[in-house]
């Protein structure tokens, strides 16, 4: 029973990824040929197969963590995050969406489609932390959890204490990426401090694993 609810995640998973891809490829597709010439064509095409390929890091990752076993729910959760984001940049592309609530949610969804990557990209390469590598490890995934939250606020706020002018941004699509929030100067003092503590633990985690890992004997 077990067994076969660890099978259900990882085809869920699937799934979910390849519906997500597939909506990506062909809206992505159609935007390319509907673009007005052949260099903005080759812009879209290159701006949406950046998109892909960054949202779909996080998909492998989580895609990896479940046929592992690891950190099934996060690992679903994350699939649905990256999907999402890369769903809503690839339409917005092709549309021009220049929707404040619909950038929003867009964003929201890249930042935590980022740090899901952050976290799962390290569980990947730690496999199961001990001793030292462990407190860094969950350092880590604590601080990459803490940063988005922030992030995500900052997104989710961002123009709200700013004057309505005729030329505003307009809260279009890549006006509320995560580094061009604008929101508290403490928040966003908070962040960078976490993006540099983030960063020293990951590759700490991962150097401490290395460290611990049993020496084989070598038989021949």
């Amino acid at each position: 029973m077990c067994r076969m609810r660890q099978t259900d995640r990882g085809s869920l998973g699937a799934l979910i990824m390849l519906a997500t891809l597939g909506f990506a490829a062909v809206v992505g597709f159609i935007a390319v040929l509907d673009a007005d010439n052949v260099a903005a064509g080759f812009g879209t095409g290159l701006g949406i197969a950046f998109f892909i390929f960054l949202t779909g890091a996080t998909l492998a990752c989580a895609l990896a963590c479940l046929r592992r076993r690891r950190a099934e729910i996060v690992s679903l959760v994350s699939i649905a995050a990256a999907g999402l984001a890369m769903d809503l940049l690839v339409l917005a592309i092709w549309l021009e969406i220049d929707n404040e609530a619909y950038a929003k949610i867009a964003g929201v969804a890249f930042v935590w489609s980022f740090y899901a990557l952050v976290a799962l990209g390290l569980t990947l390469a730690v496999g199961t932390p001990r001793n030292f590598a462990r407190p860094l490890y969950l350092g880590a995934t604590v601080v990459a959890a803490l940063a988005g939250l922030i992030s995500a606020w900052l997104v989710v706020t961002q123009g709200d204490n700013e004057p309505v002018t005729d030329e505003g941004s307009g809260g279009g699509l890549f006006d509320v990426v995560p580094y061009a929030a604008i929101g508290d100067d403490d928040l966003l003092r908070a962040l960078g401090a976490a993006l540099v503590l983030l960063a020293a633990l990951w590759f700490g985690a991962l150097a401490a694993s290395r460290l611990e890992e049993p020496t084989a004997d070598v038989t021949r």
